[in-house]
Formats: C-alpha cells, structure tokens, sequence
C-alpha cells in the first residue's frame, strides 16, 4: 500500500471516530469517543547563501501540519497514529540544496502503533516517533522522521527505567534524503520530492537496549547499547551531576565507543565534558569533545536518524556532526536568556579536524517567541546560522523562520 493510500486511512480512520460515539454506550465505544485528538499547522521558511563562486541562494516556503490521534486505554491497549503532511508554497533553490531535507510535496502516515501496559512495564508496536542516543527521531523540517520498531519499558526499580527494542525502518524527511553515515539505510535512489518512505535498516534492522537512572537527586546515568546487525556495534554513556550550591549548576561527562564490522573501519571513540549554570533567566554553558584516531579514519557511529546528535558540541545547521570525525576536538561556549515570553540562545562551536580545510567555526542564534493571551497556542522561532570555514570557498549562512500554532 503506497504513503498516499496510508495517509488517507489514517485520516479516515481519524475523522470516523464520530460514528463510534453514535453507537450504544459500550467500553469499546469509550475506547475511541475519550481518545485524544490534536495537530498542529506549521508554516516554514528557509534561506541558505553561500559563498562559493557560481553557487545559487537557496530559498524554500513550506505549508503543512500534522494530525494525530489516540484511543483511551482499554484493558491496558491503546491504539495511535499520526498523519503529516507538506506543501511547497515557494521555491527557488537551483541548486537541490533543500531536496533532502525541505523539498516535499504529500502526505506519510508516520505514526500507526499499539500500545500495551501492564504495572510498570509498556509495549509499543509499529511506526512511532522515538528518541535515544542511537535512534532519534528529527523535527526541525516540516515532515517529522519516525521509525518502524517494536519496544518494551519498565519502570520497576526506583527511579530506573529499562527498555529494549528492535528498529527495522526508518522514514526519512523526503524521499531524496541521503546520509553518509547512515549509508546502510536502503534509501530510496528514485525520490521524485515527496515526504519519505520507511526504508531498511541494513539487512536485519538494528536492536538496543537501554538505562536511564538517577542514583541520587543530584546524580543521573544514562546508558545504551546499539547493533546494527552486520554493520556497527556501539555503546553511549554520559552521567550529569548537579553541583550542591546555591547558583544552578553541573557537571556532565559523555562517551561514545564502537566496533564496526567492517575490518577497513577504524574503531575511535569520543569524549565529552560539559559544564552549566543557570542564575534566574540567564543561562551558561561550555562543553569540550574529543575524538580518538588520525585524519582520514572512519568516524565515530552516533546512530540512526537526524535527531542522534547527543554530543555536548551539537548545533543547529550541521547538527555538529564534524565532532565525530577521527581525531577532531570540538569546543562550545553558549549563553541563553529569557525574557518574558521570549527565549534566545548564542552558541559558538569550533570543530579543529587534523584534516587540512576542513575546520569550522559556527556561530548559531535561536530565537524563540510563545504567544499568550488568545494567541497562547502560536509559536515563532528565528534560527541563524554562519559558517565560517578553513576552506573559504564552503562558507555559508542558514536562517530559518518557523510559525506553529498547535491545537
């Protein structure tokens, strides 16, 4: 069955549950007529120059939104799904800059999952959005990703939660979205720019499992463990201790470690400290990862999705994906404030790769406006970007104007 015809049940399957509620009061009617319902329209707009000569601006309007729906809990089962979809109100991009990533024209079903609990313990089967270190999900293009997977939670022990899962599809922003470090995805080689499909993951999915715990009120560890079968073994850890003064304050270690299968691959981990504190509505922070390896080495794995960017050096244009090269050290230093109902954020990232042309320095500004009063549901976001390369030739700047009124 195509997206398309997914995408028209599921909205059908949405708009229908009136007719449940016409029916004689019964527990399975209750099921759907005291399910939740809410969506959000959203109105996107990019800009990306580039300093390169003969290279094109590239500018991109998008409409669209999302639906989703889910049942009441019924002897512990509960049905969802969501619906999204994207449309191109204005385009000028010569050069396919926005292909992977903005450019999609349609509708996906991307969420259509049962879910099952039982005490402290929480199945969930099918497509559905998920974030952890190695599988996260992205949302800071129009169509959300998502992931087909099968996950099992309990929450037994005090102020622990375990989980294990298995992921065999990952759907992708359009259907011309590629990642390098992602090759193993079975992407799609003949997108025609609509939102992406589920595509494979490698030849047998990928399986992890999963620690999140607060030792103490000031101590909390997290730890996963990730195979893609056949391609990538990988284990992530980072713990944050909340410093015992006055002023809000912590300390945070991460590491990333793997084994690829592939013995041409070279096996580097990374190492990250961060330190914050926050004093009323101002916020500081400053963050340091470091790379094992050479230049030219295989990078370290950091998962599947465009949301597995757990590293302390993470921005908002590159993701920070250059702190994962072989033998890169990455620093951050970054200041937040809010005012009332506004929140800003200034980064600046360096990425000092061994490689020659290759380091970065990226300046990033995230503005965020919620609304009150009658307009208490609509958000605006600003996102600037520069990139300031060794290699002139790759500079560039990103702004990103986002509206979202959520219902």
């Amino acid at each position: 069955m195509s997206n398309k015809n997914l995408s028209v049940l599921a909205l059908s399957l949405i708009c229908s549950t009136s007719a449940f509620a016409n029916e004689p009061a019964s527990s399975f009617d209750k099921w759907f007529s005291e399910g939740s319902f809410h969506g959000a329209m959203k109105s996107y707009y990019f800009v990306q120059t580039f300093d390169k000569e003969g290279s094109h601006q590239s500018q991109i309007w998008a409409n669209g939104g999302n639906i989703v729906f889910s049942t009441a809990e019924l002897n512990g089962f509960e049905l969802g799904g969501e619906f999204q979809g994207s449309y191109i109100t204005s385009r000028d991009d010569p050069d396919g800059k926005t292909a992977g990533s903005m450019d999609a024209d349609g509708a996906v079903l991307s969420e259509s999952y049962l879910k099952y609990t039982l005490g402290d313990t929480t199945f969930k089967g099918g497509r559905q959005h998920f974030s952890s270190p190695f599988v996260a999900d992205s949302g800071s293009r129009l169509i959300k990703e998502s992931f087909e997977m099968y996950q099992i939670r309990n929450k037994s022990l005090l102020n622990t939660e375990i989980s294990a899962g298995y992921v065999t599809k990952y759907q992708t922003r359009t259907d011309k979205s590629y990642y390098r470090d992602n090759d193993f995805v079975k992407f799609e080689q003949n997108g025609i720019g609509r939102p992406g499909g589920f595509y494979d993951i490698g030849d047998s999915g990928m399986w992890f499992t999963q620690i999140n715990t607060s030792l103490s009120n000031e101590i909390r560890v997290k730890g996963q463990y990730a195979d893609v079968i056949g391609e990538v073994k990988a284990l992530y850890a980072d713990v944050k201790y909340t410093l015992p003064i006055p002023l809000k304050s912590y300390i945070a270690a991460q590491l990333y470690t793997n084994s690829w299968d592939n013995s041409d691959f070279t096996n580097n981990n990374l190492f990250g400290v961060k330190f914050g504190a926050n004093h009323n509505d101002l916020e500081f922070f400053a963050a340091i990862t470091t790379v094992s390896g050479s230049a030219g080495e295989y990078r370290v794995f950091r998962g599947v999705g465009q949301g597995a960017y757990s590293q302390f050096t993470k921005t908002t244009k590159t993701a920070g994906v250059a702190a994962f090269e072989a033998g890169t050290d990455s620093y951050q230093l970054g200041v937040g404030y809010r005012f009332n109902q506004l929140d800003g954020k200034l980064r600046v990232t360096s990425f000092d790769n061994p490689e020659v042309g290759k380091d970065l320095d990226e300046w990033t500004l995230n503005l965020v406006y919620g609304f009150v009063g009658d307009f208490k549901n609509c958000i605006i976001s600003v996102d600037f970007t520069v990139l300031d390369y060794e290699n002139n030739d790759k500079d560039a700047t990103d702004l990103r104007a986002k509206f979202t009124y959520k219902f």
